[in-house]
């Protein structure tokens, strides 16, 4: 099936360089655009390696940064950093940015400095259709929240230092008590964590908004082969990740799927050209990667933080 070019249907603003991004006289047309679609597509030859974090200094003062990472990715200068490292044949499933977590930011940029000579395309879903098509399903998120379990073998997924950017187990234990996360150390410098964030918020009309991660961390992702070695070879509930009900209760497998299947019936694809700059609201689109073939470097920046379980309106910009 061939999927919409989320570029086609985002509002554009052309963008001359970076001088004129570093500018922002674009910066009132891009709150509009925010406020009323939740979204926003700079297109111009923008160059510059954190043209990312530029881009969110104009229309935010508070850049954000992920204090504990849940997939490879590298720092580029600042709080610019490389979109998510997966292998090139992998599909990044669908997600809202930091919803695993009970702060998040508001918006999340992407700058294509080079793009895949085949596949590679930005995902992006309107997580409110998401939500509709969930029906009672979002009612037991939203009661139970979602907790996630996450167990740091060397050699597995990435490793703790990765995850928490230290080589110092008293830092994880800080950053974790930040969190309200459960940190124990295991045998062989292995370390689980778990924590409990929301499942849902709520739109500014009270409409329940699917705002987890429960659907990336679940351990039916997991090929059963490939599950049933690391439970024989760790133990049971010593996956590398995995996603329960905030009250302990399995999500079922059948529940993770309805999900799933959600978020790829309104997925579209930003079909990027060199230059290109998109931000999103966090709360109102998700994102996630397409397989590709050749070389793709796509950088990533976040701003605003946003803690409370309710998706508040954007104000309109007030025009002089």
């Amino acid at each position: 099936m061939k999927l919409q070019n989320f570029a086609e249907v985002a509002p554009q603003i052309a963008i001359t360089d970076d001088a004129a991004l570093a500018h922002g006289a674009w910066r009132e047309a891009a709150e509009e655009a925010l406020a009323t679609t939740g979204a926003v597509l700079l297109r111009g030859d923008i160059r510059a390696a954190d043209a990312v974090e530029r881009a969110l200094l104009v229309l935010s003062d508070q850049l954000l940064e992920d204090a504990f990472w849940s997939t490879p990715r590298s720092k580029v200068l600042g709080k610019t950093l490389t979109a998510t490292e997966y292998p090139s044949p992998r599909t990044i499933q669908l997600h809202s940015e930091m919803a695993y977590m009970k702060v998040w930011p508001r918006f999340v940029a992407f700058h294509a400095l080079e793009v895949a000579a085949e596949g590679g395309q930005t995902t992006v879903c309107d997580i409110d259709a998401v939500s509709a098509a969930l029906g009672a399903l979002l009612e037991l998120f939203d009661r139970k929240g979602v907790t996630y379990h996450r167990t740091f073998q060397k050699g597995v997924d990435i490793p703790w230092q990765q995850a928490f950017q230290t080589q110092n187990r008293s830092d994880v234990e800080r950053v974790g008590a930040s969190f309200g996360m459960k940190v124990e150390w295991l045998a062989n410098d292995a370390l689980s964590t778990s924590h409990t964030a929301q499942g849902c918020v709520t739109a500014a009309h009270g409409q329940l908004i699917y705002f987890n991660q429960s659907h990336l961390f679940h351990s039916s992702l997991l090929d059963p082969r490939i599950r049933q070695g690391l439970e024989k070879l760790y133990g049971p509930g010593r996956l590398p990740r995995d996603a329960t009900f905030g009250d302990g209760a399995p999500i079922e497998t059948d529940q993770i799927d309805a999900v799933r299947a959600a978020f790829e019936r309104y997925q579209t694809a930003m079909c990027w050209r060199e230059g290109d700059l998109l931000i999103l609201d966090n709360m109102r689109f998700a994102h996630g990667r397409l397989p590709f073939a050749g070389s793709r470097r796509v950088h990533v920046a976040m701003a605003k933080q946003e803690s409370a379980p309710v998706r508040r309106v954007l104000p309109l910009p007030v025009l002089s």
